[in-house]
């Protein structure tokens, strides 16, 4: 019998443990008693600790630069224990994993028993517990789960069972993604709170009394739903009732012979409060935050101040207020909806654009600091292929896990809402971008081993190739490839072959490259600038790209290519005058006269298409009332309701390869752009590869400029609708001018209150002639469609006024001692929107295909060889040039999202349904994955499924009670799935969209 079949006998390795001794404890939740005869209130005692802002992290956590801001999350947590202590009435909430481990880190045994014991008690109660309280709009979903994953691990080995969090806390992002709320349900949360949505959402909902909804996380699953609650106010405590030291309210003073005695009338004033905001809820709970941004660095004020609050209310015919927990919350509601049968609006939406006043839309952080965006996507695209490779080497013996933390937690904090938002300071941004190249760097030196090992024909070889990453590659900067010889190799951290084109910097010159199979077609092209104005510190630009296909690197295997530079002059690059390029099949047309995109062809299709670049100019008020909100990090408010095209005709010249066509344009001195087509079999896209910088401004009147793409298709009906992806998974139908829960005045703000986070793609729909177009993108940008036919992504901002919320800085960066300038790539997908196609994929799925390989693209490592013991010759003789990882290929609709090391001798597996319902007549249907047999280096012998986090075996939180909540169309949904199986020959199945996660054990 195999071994995996005894999973549930055997003694298999504990998803929670914890490194210190406590006692046992039969429930880790401890609620005041409510009074069904008054209005409840639950104060929620926290602190919202930031990481990363105003000040870095180090300098939020360890109180330094107070002239910046006061604060010290150091204190804030040992001063809550403390005041925990004190009184066992008192409750705490603890929220960000990265400053708590920090925190942990420099604790005796003691306090650290301490903090145990409060979580057993109930007094404190960890929710959220990732690494960072993430956006919701520029993150993907992959980085989302990651940094839970990460976080969550930590809280389950210092904390125990009773740290596992239910609560999501979202408090402070700009706007809340329907994937967040999915990503939530999945880990088995039994509700999220947050306080910002667009203020005439929140006037209607006060007004219906629907600030609690149940939010369904998924279009693709009716189990899936998450409790809802949204904030009367913001999560500040109501006016006058801050009591932290940072706060000038005026403190409770309850000594009767005091002349400043004022229990009574600060009483009154809160009952006043509560009974207003009440009035906004269905049942008779109130939830009111008591905290703010790092309070509670001296708790005890802030905790005499609540007691005495608490105390005055005793008695009280009408209010009873209690230290409560958000999930303590959720249960009185629950147990009071369910017996006076109160029913819930069913959310199945997102909570985007947010909108704080009328001219006042948060939607520029869509795109703001666009290389701080795209830097993020490729640390993440390191850290996945980093712990497959980690997994394949510690099941050959040698564990390189630990050197993958440093990214593992840069990463994780980067999904902070003022980090991959672009909205912290200058001098904070340039700290996070030091903290993800610290990650890579440290990571670097084990690729470059497990690589080597993975590839040579005998282990005891001492042969290195010294493999790096060249993270400047973008600006045509690589010193190793400046070598006349060198090694590329190339990983594939996706399950499916691809084609891969491997583009790197070099000098002139002509390059012979012997790879796998022999000597592989090579192009060189110019590169898209010079990069004369970078610091010659970090190396010199090369004035050529190398060019060539990886073919089919095999699904979690690497391709070795050896480079040789054979003349010191390429041949002359062949000009091309025609106006159309790539194949019969896929390829573009240029227009003669203006330079500009004429129409392309793809899946069957010739369809007129143009692409333009065009700028709104940013409002530049003086924030001195809503007419006069300027566009900042935060916010997009354009000058005029229309942007200005940059040029109606741009410069042109082509080249025609081999393996790419490319079409350069140049648009104006500061905007460059390469359209390209790649002419594999399998390429149905075109590249658009866009240089913007340094933008161009008005300083005298000090208005800034915010660039945007726009694609225009000729006689093209998509009912002013059109699509945005949320976090990079499943489409959301989005309306022009038009919101699905409330009205609002388009009128306002008629651009930037139609614009979405487009993290994935943006589409627009023509049903008449059944045709999508689709461009997607390889970061997170603002996008929308303004017009039928057309559709936008914003690409690059530059702004010389602030915007008021908070940073006190314009989005003026500096680099190299000019304005930021920004590279990126957009891919333009046009087809059928017929889910039914002969002989092929449909278009959706085409475009979930590239949006994947874009995420995950293979990880190319770059060696110098130019010494003698790394000849060809020497090369061969000591390595494979192929290593592959797995012995078969999955289903096309599913890709394995993660394999990392865990515990002890064990690993997690997360494999997810990669299709929607209906995109695809073949694909959208449930998938299943045969594990037996197949990874080369390993066979399971042990499998068991937990939620989606790692942090709980599945069927033990299949077996808790689950809320169950009535809605108002009659019926009532709950977040219970039906606890499933693995059955004995290691078959998984998947619907679509779906995404579960296993710990399992090899051999």
């Amino acid at each position: 019998m195999p071994r995996y079949l005894l999973v549930l006998v055997v003694l298999f390795i504990e998803v929670y443990s914890s490194p210190i001794k406590h006692k046992a404890v039969s429930s880790c939740q401890a609620c005041h008693g409510v009074d069904p005869n008054k209005i409840n209130v639950h104060l929620i005692p926290h602190s919202h600790d930031d990481v990363g802002w105003l000040k870095t992290v180090d300098q939020y956590y360890y109180g330094s630069h107070s002239e910046i801001q006061k604060a010290g999350v150091q204190y804030i947590i040992s001063s809550t224990v403390e005041a925990l202590k004190a009184d066992p009435d008192r409750r705490f909430v603890q929220v960000e994993t990265a400053f708590f481990w920090k925190w942990w880190q420099h604790q005796p045994d003691t306090i650290r028993q301490d903090f145990i014991d409060l979580v057993n008690s109930g007094q404190i109660e960890i929710i959220n517990a990732a690494w960072s309280m993430n956006d919701e709009a520029a993150v993907n979903y992959h980085s989302t789960i990651d940094q839970f994953t990460y976080g969550l691990k930590i809280i389950n080995d210092t904390i125990g069972k009773c740290g596992i969090p239910r609560i999501g806390w979202q408090i402070d992002p700009f706007g809340h993604s329907r994937e967040q709320a999915s990503i939530f349900a999945q880990l088995g949360y039994d509700g999220v709170f947050f306080a910002r949505i667009d203020y005439t959402d929140r006037d209607q909902r006060i007004a219906d009394k629907n600030m609690e909804v149940i939010w369904r996380g998924s279009a693709n699953s009716e189990n899936i739903n998450i409790f809802t609650n949204v904030f009367p106010e913001f999560y500040y405590p109501p006016a006058g009732y801050c009591f932290d030291i940072e706060c000038g309210d005026e403190v409770i003073n309850d000594d009767t012979k005091s002349p400043d005695y004022n229990v009574p009338q600060r009483v009154e004033e809160f009952q006043k409060k509560v009974e207003s905001l009440a009035a906004f809820y269905q049942t008779s709970n109130l939830l009111i935050p008591m905290g703010g941004d790092f309070q509670y660095q001296s708790a005890e004020k802030n905790f005499i101040n609540m007691d005495k609050l608490i105390a005055g209310f005793k008695g009280n015919d009408k209010i009873n207020i209690i230290y409560s927990t958000p999930s303590c919350y959720i249960k009185a509601v629950n147990d009071e909806a369910t017996s006076k049968n109160i029913k819930f609006t069913l959310k199945t939406d997102d909570f985007f654009p947010y909108g704080s006043a009328s001219h006042c839309y948060w939607t520029g952080y869509f795109t703001s600091r666009p290389n701080a965006k795209r830097f993020e996507r490729t640390a993440n695209n390191i850290l996945q292929a980093g712990k497959q490779l980690a997994s394949f080497s510690k099941v050959k013996g040698t564990d390189y896990d630990d050197d993958l933390t440093l990214l593992k937690q840069a990463v994780g904090i980067l999904q902070h809402h003022d980090a991959i938002t672009g909205t912290a300071k200058e001098a904070v941004a340039n700290d996070y971008a030091r903290l993800l190249n610290k990650g890579i760097k440290k990571a670097e030196p084990s690729l470059n081993v497990i690589v080597t090992n993975l590839l040579k024909k005998d282990a005891s070889s001492d042969i290195n190739l010294n493999l790096e990453t060249c993270l400047l590659s973008n600006v045509s900067i690589c010193e190793i490839t400046k070598s006349e010889r060198f090694i590329v190799s190339i990983y594939n951290p996706l399950e499916r072959p691809v084609t891969h084109y491997v583009r790197v910097p070099v000098p002139d010159g002509t390059y012979k490259i012997t790879g796998p199979d022999g000597e592989v077609t090579v192009d060189i092209v110019d590169s898209i600038s010079s990069f004369e104005y970078i610091d010659t510190n970090f190396g010199t630009p090369s004035p050529k790209e190398l060019v060539f296909a990886a073919n089919d690197v095999p699904g979690f295997g690497i391709r070795l290519y050896y480079v040789e530079k054979t003349s010191a002059k390429s041949r002359p690059v062949k000009q091309s005058p025609k106006v159309k390029f790539g194949t019969d099949t896929t390829g573009f047309e240029i227009d003669e006269k203006t330079g500009l995109l004429k129409s392309v062809t793809m899946n069957g299709q010739t369809v007129e298409i143009t692409q333009q670049f065009l700028y709104y100019n940013g409002f530049n008020g003086d924030n001195n009332g809503d007419d006069k909100q300027a566009s900042g990090a935060y916010i997009f408010r354009p000058k005029e309701n229309e942007a200005t095209v940059v040029s109606d005709s741009v410069t042109v010249t082509s080249t025609t390869g081999t393996l790419v066509d490319e079409v350069r344009q140049q648009v104006n001195d500061w905007i460059t752009q390469i359209i390209r087509v790649y002419k594999g079999e399998n390429d149905n896209y075109i590249e658009f590869d866009w240089l913007i910088g340094q933008i161009e401004v008005d300083n005298d009147n000090g208005i800034g400029r915010e660039i945007v793409s726009r694609f225009t298709v000729k006689d093209f009906d998509n009912g002013e609708s059109f699509f945005t992806d949320s976090n990079g998974r499943e489409l959301i139908k989005r309306q022009l001018n038009k919101r699905y829960d409330y009205e609002y005045d388009s009128t306002l703000e008629p651009i930037a209150s139609n614009y979405y986070p487009v993290t994935s793609k943006i589409v627009i729909r023509d049903e008449t002639k059944k045709l999508q177009v689709a461009v997607l993108n390889d970061r997170a940008q603002g996008g929308a469609s303004l017009q039928n036919g057309a559709l936008e992504l914003m690409l690059h901002r530059r702004l010389l006024a602030d915007d008021n919320k908070g940073v006190g800085e314009p989005l003026d960066d500096e680099e190299f001692g000019q304005g930021v300038v920004a590279r990126g790539q957009l891919y333009l997908v046009v087809g059928s929107t017929d889910s039914n196609v002969s002989g092929g994929k449909s278009t959706a799925a085409q475009e979930r295909e590239l949006a994947l390989k874009k995420l995950l693209n293979p990880l190319v490592l770059v060696g110098d060889a130019s010494s003698d013991a790394l000849s060809l010759d020497k090369v061969q003789s000591a390595l494979n040039f192929n290593f592959e990882g797995l012995k078969t290929t999955l289903p096309d609709n599913v890709h394995i999202l993660t394999l990392e090391p865990w515990k002890d001798d064990s690993y997690i597996l997360r494999l997810e349904h990669i299709l929607e319902n209906n995109e695809d007549a073949t694909l959208s249907t449930t998938a299943t994955v045969n594990l037996e047999g197949l990874f080369t280096l390993f066979e399971i012998t042990e499998i068991r499924e937990t939620t989606l986090g790692a942090n709980q075996w599945y069927d033990e939180y299949a077996a808790e009670d689950k809320y169950i909540w009535a809605l108002k169309d009659g019926s009532s949904v709950s977040n219970k799935e039906a606890p499933v199986t693995v059955t004995a020959d290691l078959q998984i199945t998947l619907d679509p969209m779906q995404i579960r996660t296993f710990i399992i054990k090899v051999k």
